[in-house]
Order: C-alpha cells, then structure tokens, then sequence
C-alpha cells in the first residue's frame, strides 16, 4: 500500500513540525520507533491494571507492595547489562531481553491466584527493565541531542496514543473474559513490537564508552557529580513519594469506593489523555528550558495525586489523580532519561545510566512499603497520602536546587 503523494506530503510536513527537520537515517529510525511503540501500548495498558488484578484475587495492600517492589528488581540488576553489552550489541540484548519478558506476560494465561500472578510479573519486570541502560546508550547514539526531546515525546505519544484507545477496551475484557485471555494477546503484541525495533538502524554502535563491571563501580564514577547526586536525590524523594501512596490505591479504588474493571478503564482513559499531552508538553519543555525543568514540575504535579485520594468519597472525584498520574507518567518517561544524558560525561553515559537505574531500583525495592508500614502502625490513610504529597513538593525543592547549581 503507497500514499498519494498530497497526503505523503502533508504527514512529512506535520512530522517535520512536530519533530523538526531530520535526517534522513533520524527520520528513519523515530519512524520505526513509534511503530513499536503502538504496538508496545496495548502491552503497557494491560499491566496497569496488574494491581488492580491482584487487589480482585483478594491480594492486600501488602502483596501490591511487593509486587511494586519486585518491579523494580531490574532496575537494581541493570549492571548486569554492562557485561552482557561486551559480548553483544545493545540493541540485541535489548530486543532478546524484552521479547522474554513479553512472553512472561503469555505465561500469565496458566497462573491460577496471586502468588502465581506475582511471581510471573516479577520475572516480567526483570527482563523489560533491565535493558534500561542498553536503551539509553542507543537513544544517545540515534537522535541528536537538539531534536531529542522532541523525537521521544512523538515516539512517546504514539505508544500513548494506543494506551488511550485501548485501557478502557482491556478494562471491559478483563470484566468480561478475564486475564487468562486478556494478558495473553498483550502479551503477543508485546512481541510485535520487539520484532519492529530489531529493524532499527543503529547508526553509531553502543559499545565504545568506558565499562565497568559493576553498579557500585558505576556509583563511584558519578558521585564528583554534584547536580547528578542532588537530582538523584530528588529522585529518591520523588519515588518515596509515588511508591508509599501507590499500593494503597488500589484498595481505595477496590474496597471503598467499590469500583469495576470498567470504571478503572474510564479513568486509565482520562489518564491516557493526560499522558499524551504530557509528552507534548515536557517535550517541548526539555527541549527549551532543560530536562531539569521538566522534572522538578513533574515532581510538583505528583503531590497532587495523593493528595485526591485522601478526600476521594466517590469515583469521579480521583479524576484530578488519574490527570495528575498522566503528566507525571509523560514528564518521568523522557525526564528522567533526557535527564540523566543531560547530566552525564559524554564518555560515561552508560555508567550514569546504571548509577541512576540502580538508585530507582533500591528505591523502589524498599519504598512500596513505607506506606504499608505506616498503616501497619496505626497512621490512619489520609495521613499516609498527605506524608506522600509533601514528599513530593521537597523532591521538586531538590530538582529546582540541581537545575541552579
């Protein structure tokens, strides 16, 4: 199938606006992206209503604590990628590590109750987020940096683009058919969108920066880096944040506001709209005023979610949160990366990069169960969501510190 050549014109004309003027193997390569991109949505979408799954399987607040702290097992393993990538290429780890992952998700039809659920998604988990550091160094060697920001966030929009049409399209299936049926053909357009991104031309190979052979190795070539570990810092306290409020949604949405799959599919659908007009936004934002900027406003935005969900009486009134959730999705997804790379020595990208996956991951690993911890002893739960928002208004504070110094 060929384009008449108007509307051949008329796309080239409104990707050039959107993305600038590129070349041709740039071009190329954005185009590629955003295919798997679409493709990777509807398997994005499905696992963001894995807490709400497990939450139905009569999981508490603590099993979605661990399941959101096992997640994060990747991040904390993602030196791992820095002696894979001596024997093979960056994309290739990549593509085969997801690809597994994505079948995990597959898998997933067989497994019978929470447990079974938890221990597959932790496995899930390891493979997609472990190739972080591979993604970053290829996304350093492809796009340029004056066009960076703009290219992820139209890469970004096409992924949310699909999340959007397709959350409350999974949310009825999984009322209606469940997810034995509805993880697996997740699982296979996961798949999908690994087989696109091998066709990605790689046009300076990853794999001539400096490697060394462990994450604590990594640690101590980033820490000279001052406005590196003052964001990081704010990172740390934007994640404490996210995490200690985040396992108690769902029993905010599940028990006491009594809400379906589908009614959680309408607000993932706001939510969607959010997160594609985030990646608009913060785009545009990085690409003028710096990735910093982005982030310290993504970390201001993030109090406003739990700050909902300690008055929520009704369904309707978690909308500001569900917006609040999209933006923070959209300005962590190429902040936190355009970030990094902004920060970095030029011949130590991957070193920044497993310095900060391997932070994220420790985080995330023990922050889940702040929350958890604190109803544990008593902290009634609006108390917990206005500790989780002022978290993140001292996070921004810390990201604003690192965007002067």
């Amino acid at each position: 199938m060929t384009l008449s050549p108007q509307l051949a014109a008329t796309l080239r004309y409104l990707e050039t606006q959107l993305a600038g003027s590129l070349e041709d193997d740039v071009r190329y390569n954005m185009r590629v992206e955003i295919v798997s991109a679409v493709a990777y949505g509807v398997f994005m979408a499905t696992l963001t209503f894995m807490p709400a799954v497990l939450t139905k399987l009569g999981g508490s607040p603590a099993i979605v604590s661990i399941y959101l702290s096992l997640s994060y097992l990747g991040h904390i393993f993602s030196s791992v990628s820095l002696l894979v990538m001596r024997k093979i290429t960056p994309k290739a780890f990549a593509v085969t590590s997801w690809t597994l992952g994505r079948i995990v998700l597959i898998v997933m039809a067989f497994a019978s109750g929470a447990p079974a659920l938890l221990a597959l998604a932790t496995v899930l988990w390891l493979l997609e987020i472990g190739p972080g550091p591979a993604y970053t160094r290829i996304l350093q060697s492809i796009y340029p940096i004056a066009h960076r920001g703009k290219i992820m966030a139209l890469v970004r929009f096409g992924m949310a683009l699909t999340i959007l049409v397709a959350t409350p399209l999974i949310g009825l299936g999984l009322d209606r058919l469940g997810y034995p049926v509805v993880f697996p053909l997740a699982g296979v357009l996961g798949l999908v969108s690994s087989l696109v991104f091998i066709r990605m031309r790689i046009v300076v190979e990853p794999g001539g920066a400096q490697v060394r052979s462990s994450a604590l190795d990594a640690m101590r070539a980033v820490t000279h880096n001052r406005r590196f570990m003052m964001y990081q810092l704010g990172l740390i306290l934007f994640g404490l944040a996210a995490l200690a409020a985040s396992p108690i949604y769902p029993d905010v949405q599940i028990n006491r506001l009594q809400l379906s799959y589908t009614d959680l599919g309408l607000l993932g659908l706001v939510q969607s709209v959010s997160w594609l007009i985030g990646y608009f936004v913060w785009g545009r934002i990085i690409d003028r005023y710096g990735a910093l900027r982005c982030i310290m406003l993504t970390f201001v935005i993030q109090a406003v979610a739990p700050l909902t969900y300690a008055f929520a009486t009704t369904g309707w009134m978690l909308l500001p949160a569900f917006v609040a959730i999209g933006l923070v999705m959209a300005g962590g997804d190429i902040g936190f990366t355009n970030g990094c790379l902004e920060l970095s020595e030029p011949d130590r990208t991957q070193e920044y990069a497993v310095a900060q996956s391997t932070i994220i991951g420790l985080r995330g690993f023990i922050a889940p169960f702040l929350g958890v911890g604190l109803l544990g002893l008593g902290v009634a739960q609006p108390i917990v969501f206005l500790i989780a928002g002022l978290l993140a208004l001292v996070a921004a504070v810390c990201a604003e510190r690192a965007r002067r110094m």
